[in-house]
């Protein structure tokens, strides 16, 4: 292939920008667009007059050695690694998020907590040989009736807006680890070792905000390259093969290859011709979750020293809170700080319509109610709403997303990527894995 051939890259979130940021260390020439002012996607760090503060309590984990290296180099002494707890708060109390055992144990007192163990030990024996359905039956036969009752359900059905037992298991991620009979028995009875090594505590954060990843990249990187505040209208193929796109509805561009992170309900309604109807009623019927982002200004020192504050219990709106000054005193002045309420939803509900003051009335009376802060301390309060936060992964969704997945596969010249385009429970480290895979797999093209 020519040289002059280059990668056209659809999205400026975290996998959009770590496709941009291997095509920039390869050499390849690459165009990405953009229809936000600034880059992150759905991972921007906001700021307010002196604050600052991020669309969600992101973090950067270092679960891929090679991206870990690659976002150290991209931000040098502006990335710190911290550690900070995360808690469920319940009844009035904070408990380990993972579940700790030991923190369970003081949490339910002696008697329970053998009742419990006991219960759970029979259940499981109950069900040796049951195949798992659901992510209900998963937390039963994980954590016992009670405690994935208290602790699970209710959390996950809020996050996700569906009754549990509709839920895929692959919900659970990799951080509901922390409570199973081996670390149980380990903690009860070893308690030099309290707390096993599943707590999810450390990780590196950027000192200005999770966002200040991308837009360093793009700044790193060939600035002239990024299209903001450009809309994709249309995506012209033919005969297997992505032939152009068009911004705004006016302007055409050549494709010679595309990488699209657009959500797979965006990127079907942009194709022309139109795709199938079967993909397209499979796309339909795929779902993601909006999130409202409440964010407080308070003229208070600290809440506490969480990182994230986890809320199952169906008295409040929000599922999670963060206090953005426990990742970075950078993040708010040093006798003031911030707090950021995380509220799904869809966005044609009633909460996401209702007017603004409405949002900040009702989830500031249930924040009161915690005793966090007191009102006269309430500096100032910003809504956000985030579309498409989060895939829902269903029982069903598997079977569709491969439907789907199989028909934007023949295209010869298209690959997607990122937590919406390829429907999955995704992070940072991930999408820049995959990018990594795709440019690797692309530059032999591109020389």
């Amino acid at each position: 292939m020519n040289k002059k051939r280059k990668i056209t890259i659809l999205g400026g979130g975290p996998a959009g920008m770590g496709t941009a940021y291997y095509c920039y260390k390869g050499n390849i020439p690459y165009s990405l667009f953009e229809m936000d002012s600034e880059v992150g996607g759905n991972c921007k760090t906001f700021k307010k007059t002196v604050f600052r503060y991020d669309s969600g309590a992101h973090r950067f984990h270092d679960k891929d050695s090679q991206t870990t290296q690659d976002i150290k180099k991209i931000m040098g002494e502006k990335l710190i690694k911290i550690e900070v707890p995360s808690q469920i708060y319940l009844n009035k109390q904070f408990i380990d998020f993972p579940l700790s055992p030991w923190n369970l144990f003081k949490f339910l007192g002696f008697q329970n907590s053998i009742i419990e163990f006991i219960r759970l030990i029979i259940f499981k024996i109950k069900n040796f040989n049951k195949k798992i359905n659901n992510f209900e039956e998963f937390a039963y036969n994980t954590y016992g009736e009670k405690l994935a009752s208290l602790f699970l359900i209710g959390y996950s059905e809020k996050l996700w807006g569906l009754p549990c037992k509709n839920l895929s298991t692959e919900i659970a991620g990799k951080r509901l680890r922390g409570l199973n009979l081996s670390t149980l028995i380990l903690e009860i009875f070893q308690l030099k070792n309290k707390k096993t090594q599943h707590l999810d505590g450390e990780f590196y954060y950027p000192q200005d905000g999770i966002g200040s990843i991308f837009t360093e990249i793009k700044l790193q990187t060939n600035c002239n390259n990024y299209f903001l505040n450009h809309k994709i209208t249309k995506i012209k193929h033919n005969n297997g093969l992505i032939e152009s796109i068009q911004s705004d509805g006016i302007k055409n561009h050549t494709v010679d290859y595309l990488v699209s992170s657009l959500s797979l309900d965006i990127l079907a309604e942009l194709m022309d011709p139109q795709i199938p109807k079967p993909i397209y009623n499979a796309i339909k019927s795929i779902r993601y979750r909006d999130i409202i982002l409440v964010t407080f200004f308070l003229n208070k020192k600290n809440i506490n020293k969480n990182g994230s504050m986890y809320f199952p219990s169906s008295n409040f709106h929000f599922t999670r809170i963060y206090e953005a000054k426990n990742r970075s005193p950078k993040m708010s002045p040093e006798n003031q700080t911030s707090l950021s309420v995380e509220i799904p939803t869809y966005h044609s509900s009633n909460l996401w319509d209702s007017p603004t003051d409405k949002i900040k009335e009702i989830i500031t009376n249930e924040l009161l109610g915690l005793d966090f802060f007191d009102s006269k301390e309430i500096i100032d309060i910003e809504v956000k709403k985030i579309n498409k936060a989060y895939p829902i992964l269903d029982t069903n969704y598997k079977s569709k997303i491969s439907l789907i997945q199989d028909y934007f596969s023949k295209f010869r010249n298209l690959t997607i990527n990122g937590r919406n385009g390829k429907f999955q429970y995704t992070h940072i480290h991930d999408h820049f894995l995959d990018a990594r895979n795709i440019i690797e797999n692309l530059k032999n093209n591109f020389i």
